[in-house]
């Protein structure tokens, strides 16, 4: 099923996708992996998009999350109803969230669909990208030269072996 943001390149999500990416770079020892992204309330049974309406947020992705997480105030910005509520189980303990279902924007201007989030507290952000998101493609670190670059690409095209590159001598200092 074909899903496209009006002004952006249409993608097939995830089948028959022509491979996206987005890279950060950044000089010093540590990066967050925060992002931009854009947030709306799931669009039930549309193909077509507007990303108007979507509303750009700061996101942290985090390989720690099983799910992705938005804010109070993307809630409220939102007008978000709950669909339900679960146990989140997060650094302060755990406790009972609603859940909310919305759709996303990356900054490769990947639009993902139907994604079920639960509140939280997020310091600042507006949304935490979990694995949930992150495994629907390549998520890569690096930190050569104290040059640190996160890389995101959906949908995933190859296996990256960091093992099996060193075996083959690949990127090897002669």
């Amino acid at each position: 099923m074909a899903h496209t943001v009006k002004g952006m390149p249409q993608h097939v999500f995830l089948f028959d996708m022509k491979a996206s990416a987005f890279t950060l770079r950044d000089d010093r020892l540590t990066l967050d992996l925060r992002t931009p992204v854009r947030i709306h309330e799931a669009h039930a049974y549309s193909d077509q998009v507007s990303a108007d309406g979507f509303v750009p947020y700061e996101a942290i992705w985090d390989t720690g999350a099983m799910s992705s997480v938005i804010s109070a105030e993307v809630v409220k910005d939102l007008s978000l109803a709950p669909i339900s509520q679960c146990m989140t189980y997060h650094t302060q303990g755990h406790s009972l969230a609603d859940v909310y279902i919305v759709d996303m924007i990356l900054p490769n201007k990947i639009l993902v669909r139907d994604i079920c989030v639960t509140v939280g507290l997020l310091n600042g952000f507006g949304m935490l990208i979990g694995m949930d998101i992150i495994n629907l493609g390549d998520f890569a670190l690096t930190h050569k030269n104290s040059h640190t670059v996160f890389s995101f690409q959906v949908p995933s095209t190859h296996e990256y072996d960091f093992v099996k590159q060193i075996q083959q001598g690949v990127g090897q200092k002669k």
